[in-house]
């Protein structure tokens, strides 16, 4: 059964790849990535055959991409939506909305239970594979371009380093707010709050002046990378 009614048939996974995709996603987000075996999968998605998940996706680093892919190909066709929004001032907020509002959607209960937000901070820890990452993401590379154009006047080091940390916080702040939502201390009702509070303090983050004792550091590691 397709549980994710925007996903083609051709792109949908089979009734066993989706039982193991489901499994893996809640084992990886609880366990860590690196804390989870094939064989445990196997177990929890009710595989009979105990090389089901080899077989399906070849390795655990297949699997994981197919965890990846299985909520990204949803989340990309939402940002792309919202890009596509009119009547609105294309200003960093309008990006970081792009990005982070169908990330919060993911929060909304599921059948299956929700997991995804916390398993992406996992993979985050475990081994972003950027390349994996812009094969089933191109609104949300296009995102991160654009506010990279933003930020165009901030010196590169100053610049990446941002622009890094803001993907790893957003992940971060709402995979908390996911175990928040699981164990009651967060209801559905404050989520859109979350997000436009999250919203609002990464745009004065990423867009912060810098400090001269940051502006002098940064002359300092650049003059030592020079000689």
């Amino acid at each position: 059964m397709n549980l994710d009614p925007d996903l083609t048939p051709a792109e949908a996974p089979g009734p066993g790849e989706l039982a193991l995709i489901l499994a893996a996603e809640r084992l990886f987000a609880e366990r860590g990535i690196e804390g989870v075996s094939l064989r445990q999968i196997n177990q929890a998605a009710n595989q009979k055959n105990i090389a089901a998940a080899h077989y399906h996706f070849g390795s655990r680093d297949g699997l994981v991409h197919a965890v990846l892919r299985h909520r990204w190909l949803r989340l990309d066709r939402r940002r792309a939506e919202m890009l596509a929004r009119t009547g609105r001032t294309k200003d960093i907020r309008f990006y970081l909305e792009a990005f982070i509002e169908p990330l919060t959607e993911e929060l909304f209960p599921r059948e299956e239970g929700n997991y995804y937000l916390r398993f992406i901070s996992q993979y985050g820890r475990f081994r972003l594979d950027l390349d994996a990452v812009k094969t089933v993401t191109p609104a949300g590379v296009q995102i991160y371009a654009e506010i990279e154009r933003f930020l165009s006047y901030l010196p590169k080091h100053v610049r990446k380093f941002r622009i890094h940390h803001l993907i790893s916080l957003i992940h971060s702040i709402l995979a908390s707010a996911e175990e928040q939502l699981s164990n009651g201390e967060l209801d559905q009702a404050s989520l859109s709050l979350t997000s436009a509070n999250m919203i609002d303090m990464l745009a004065s983050a990423l867009t912060a002046p810098l400090s001269g004792e940051t502006l002098d550091l940064l002359r300092a590691v650049e003059s030592s990378r020079r000689t």
